[in-house]
């Protein structure tokens, strides 16, 4: 399985969303851990240090970008790979999400092939 031992986290506070991830990020032998706010992610990344985040940016605590700089930094490399999955569709948030260090942009609804895909690719595997 190509995401075997990799260790993604999910950071949104829609927990079918989160349901939704674990159940296809394991069957695909990804490592998932889901938080549903801001804090409890960020927390979790620092202990943790995942492979991977996936960040909505509407947070019942704080925003998305707030904590998407200290997101990117968590890292041994200083560069983790941050995905923004969020219904916010406009170019400003877009822009403000690449310029904190977003390294893709999904919005919701979304295809959860198009995810994997992202997923791969930013973890430089092959799918």
């Amino acid at each position: 399985m190509p995401l075997t031992n990799r260790h993604i986290v999910a950071i949104d506070d829609t927990h079918s969303i989160l349901n939704f991830l674990r159940i296809t990020l394991e069957a695909v032998g990804a490592r998932f851990d889901g938080m549903a706010t801001a804090s409890g992610g960020l927390a979790l990344c620092e202990s943790d240090k995942p492979d991977l985040i996936v960040l909505d940016l509407g947070l019942p605590d704080k925003e998305g970008f707030d904590i998407l700089p200290r997101l990117k930094r968590i890292s041994r490399d200083g560069n983790i790979p941050v995905i923004v999955l969020t219904v916010r569709n406009t170019p400003e948030d877009r822009e403000k999400a690449a310029a904190l260090g977003a390294d893709a942009y999904i919005t919701k609804p979304f295809e959860i092939n198009a995810l994997l895909d992202m997923i791969y690719d930013k973890l430089a595997l092959p799918h």
